[in-house]
């Protein structure tokens, strides 16, 4: 086989073509997890975020956070009775979505919630908790690290 320009042309071709097909099976295998899923609508929502934040900064007395070993106790403060507190605390890994937990909020009668941090993986963790005392509606976020 002899080489020419047309042999030479035709052979840098096929391996851009190659080389351009590789990179495409590698860019659509890539796994890309957004902050959150439904970020429009909350960026939509973002005023009323802001009253919550607002809410809990003017609290005379804030969450008080005690992590000892596998359990996280979050002491609320005695605002309402703690029956008339709802909400979430999500447990935020920049990591990885599929390590995120969320738990349903429930103070006992002393306005304290323990949560086993057994079910999480080692790792840092943004505790969110979106809480309602009565009316009133609060947004606190803390960091944790799981051992």
């Amino acid at each position: 086989m002899k080489f020419n320009w047309g042999t030479g042309i035709v052979i840098a071709m096929i391996v851009m073509v190659s080389g351009m097909l590789v990179l495409v099976s590698i860019a659509l295998r890539q796994d890309y997890d957004l902050v959150d899923d439904d970020y429009y609508q909350k960026s939509i929502n973002y005023q009323q975020h802001i009253e919550k934040v607002k809410n809990n900064e003017a609290l005379s007395q804030k969450i008080k956070f005690e992590q000892t070993g596998d359990t996280l106790n979050l002491a609320f403060p005695r605002l309402t009775s703690s029956g008339d507190y709802k909400g979430t605390i999500h447990f935020y890994s920049p990591v990885e979505e599929n390590r995120d937990l969320t738990v349903e909020l429930k103070p006992d009668t002393g306005f304290v919630q323990t949560i086993l941090l057994n079910k999480l993986e080692t790792g840092r963790y943004q505790v969110k908790i979106d809480w309602n005392a009565g009316s009133t509606a609060y947004y606190h976020e803390q960091e944790i690290t799981v051992e």
